[in-house]
């Protein structure tokens, strides 16, 4: 036990342990279920940042096959090697008392070490280097939960030291090129830093932050985004990361600046890519899964006080098992600073966070247009989710399996998301669930955030090949009114399919399909009702799938709309969320000039009109550069100059939120 003294929890495990037995009731009732399943070699996946969950169990009636794959699924082998049944076991044990759950590990560690032998074949599922840096944790926490247990001799002890060595020479031979930029080098340089620390190696504590710094410096951008553009996966490099400097700095061993200085920034990026129930969206390859835990964490390893307030004062069982009870009553000490800033936008990655302040019943909003990253990326260019008054309205479809299939590349294709599609083509082609043959280059654009009238335009190239340049300007305009301007800049005649996919726990009726006024969807939600208005063409809602984890498939609607026009071609959209039922109006309003009366054709500028609760706003919209001699636009009675102006019957002046 004294190498682990320094480690994660161990110098206060009785104290950790006795306050998760009285404040953690919840976990204690899933991990007895778990540890229960375990002991009758049934295993299901549900951990907190479990990668790829499952929903059903799995029983091996004899000993375990550590290679065995359902569904034809290997994330399954994968997930079953990580060995979080042992911290499942351990706790058990720790909670009860009873043998049986160290009966358990120690059956389990010694099948494991006797069936799967390192071998060239093995590399590629029990083996598989990720596994092996994930591993190595789960066997160093559950080395600390047994270490009073009989059943964990120190023969055996000795036996799982000497696979650990193993481990630690596989991960310092295998450094691929492509672990450089996948989150697969940090994770297992992770596990080489732990084994480093735990055997008091030197070389590979160098060697484990060299390669850390290295791959932080080339898949982190400056904006705090890890590259893959899956805040999933951004949490579980950035977790990785916080882990071995916490590890570091406790063994007073030297960590370059840039790395922790990176490492600080993915925290704060990560706070602002949180919805404001403190979840991340399902963006790229990831799950709906309550993030705040790790902005604690931050919090607590780099003594923030910003990232104190962002974390929203959740302190999650994983920051108990961490930092132990001294960690907690330090993060409790720790003042809560509010951010300067609500909407952030992330200029390296293209995503764009509009809020209207920091309340979980805020107004939030996502816009991506930037690079699509590693093959966790999705065709979600020009994509929003929006969430208000503590509900998704709309939502990513998700990622439910990385099995090449139908439904893994329709939840990553443009026409799964919120995006618009031309003549029915997508601007992006999958050949399997992780490459693309075509993608669109992004061009990330303009923003302005401003009160409560926030800005954010980009646009992307993947219709040049029709000619067409695709664009999306997205302003909310107050709490709970949101426009959504898609501009296309082209010739001939073309035809625009908009797709908007709602959150799966309300539910969407199709009022008016826009062949009589603007297409109109109400959405109700367990305490938030919505309206949606598009202001061109015909809509139709359908059910689509979507998966708010991984192995969980459900059901949203989804509304297409529809339409066709020729030369530059505009869509306008108008979402309002109200706790009552209160309707909006919506209209587009011709745009002139104001000295010489010259009313400007759509193709040249357009405005709308949006009346809520009896207050009006007009917006107007400049496709081109209109001005030759000293003049400037007007709409709905108000004038200014710009090339979006939004104006309000409290504000004639109006607002520019874009010359």
């Amino acid at each position: 036990m004294d190498r682990l003294n320094n480690f994660w929890f161990a110098a206060q495990a009785e104290t950790t342990i006795n306050h998760w037995k009285t404040n953690y009731p919840d976990s204690c009732a899933h991990v007895m279920a778990q540890a229960s399943n375990i002991c009758q070699n049934t295993f299901v996946f549900r951990e907190h940042w479990e990668m790829e969950r499952t929903n059903e169990a799995v029983t091996f009636p004899g000993k375990v096959i550590w290679d065995h794959m359902p569904a034809g699924d290997p994330e399954w082998i994968y997930a079953l090697n990580r060995h979080t049944c042992f911290l499942i076991l351990g706790k058990a044990w720790r909670l009860t008392g009873d043998e049986t759950y160290a009966a358990k590990f120690v059956e389990l560690l010694s099948g494991w070490i006797d069936q799967c032998p390192l071998t060239d074949e093995s590399r590629n599922n029990t083996w598989r280097s990720l596994e092996a840096g994930i591993r190595i944790e789960n066997w160093l926490k559950s080395f600390i939960l047994f270490s009073n247990s009989p059943l964990f001799t120190n023969k055996l002890r000795e036996r799982a030291d000497q696979v650990l060595r193993l481990h630690a020479n596989y991960l310092m031979e295998v450094n691929l090129p492509f672990h450089h930029l996948s989150n697969w080098g940090v994770l297992q340089n992770h596990g080489l830093a732990l084994l480093g620390l735990y055997f008091d190696n030197p070389e590979w504590v160098r060697e484990s932050v060299r390669r850390l710094d290295e791959e932080t410096y080339m898949q982190v951008f400056s904006d705090g985004t890890q590259w893959e553009q899956s805040p999933m996966y951004h949490c579980e490099v950035m977790y990785a990361l916080m882990d071995s400097l916490l590890h570091l700095k406790r063994f007073d061993k030297p960590v370059p600046k840039r790395l922790t200085e990176a490492v600080h920034q993915m925290v704060h990026t990560l706070a602002y890519w949180c919805k404001p129930n403190g979840h991340i969206p399902c963006q790229g390859d990831s799950d709906d899964i309550d993030a705040r835990d790790q902005i604690s964490m931050g919090a607590m390893l780099f003594n923030d006080e910003t990232l104190k307030f962002l974390s929203q004062g959740v302190i999650d069982e994983e920051n108990l098992w961490t930092f132990g009870t001294k960690g907690l009553e330090a993060y409790q000490a720790l003042p809560a600073i509010v951010p300067e800033e609500t909407s952030k936008f992330l200029a390296d990655s293209g995503n764009y966070m509009l809020r209207s302040g920091w309340e979980p019943s805020s107004d939030y909003l996502r816009f991506h247009c930037g690079t699509m990253g590693s093959g966790h990326g999705h065709g979600d260019q020009l994509h929003i989710d929006y969430y208000s008054a503590g509900e998704d309205i709309l939502i990513d479809p998700g990622r439910y399996t990385y099995v090449d299939s139908a439904i893994r590349r329709e939840l990553k294709l443009p026409s799964g998301h919120n995006t618009v599609c031309v003549d029915g083509e997508e601007f992006c082609e999958c050949i399997n669930s992780w490459g693309y043959s075509r993608m669109a280059v992004p061009v990330k654009g303009e923003y302005r955030f401003s009160g409560g009238v926030n800005f954010a335009m980009a646009g992307h190239l993947g219709y040049l090949n029709k000619g067409i340049f695709a664009t999306r300007k997205v302003v909310t305009l107050e709490e709970g009114l949101i426009l959504i301007a898609d501009v296309f800049y082209g010739n001939g005649l073309h035809s625009y399919d908009c797709r908007f996919h709602f959150g799966h726990l309300g539910e969407a009726a199709l009022l008016s399909d826009g062949t009589d006024g603007p297409v109109r969807v109400h959405f109700e939600g367990q305490n938030v009702k919505a309206e949606v208005l598009a202001l061109r063409g015909t809509g139709s809602l359908s059910k689509a799938n979507c998966s708010p984890e991984y192995n969980l498939l459900q059901t949203c609607g989804c509304l297409l709309v529809h339409h066709t026009q020729e030369g530059t071609a505009s869509l306008y959209t108008v979402i309002s969320t109200t706790t009552t039922t209160q309707d909006v109006l919506a209209e587009r309003v011709p745009v002139s000039k104001v000295i010489s009366k010259e009313v400007l054709a759509d193709s040249q500028a357009e405005a709308v009109r949006i009346v809520k609760d009896q207050r009006e706003h007009v917006v107007i919209f400049c496709h081109q550069e209109l001005i030759s001699e000293v003049d400037y636009f007007e709409a709905g009675g108000y004038a200014s100059y710009g090339k979006t102006i939004v104006f309000s019957d409290d504000n004639r002046e109006g607002v520019c939120v874009q010359y």
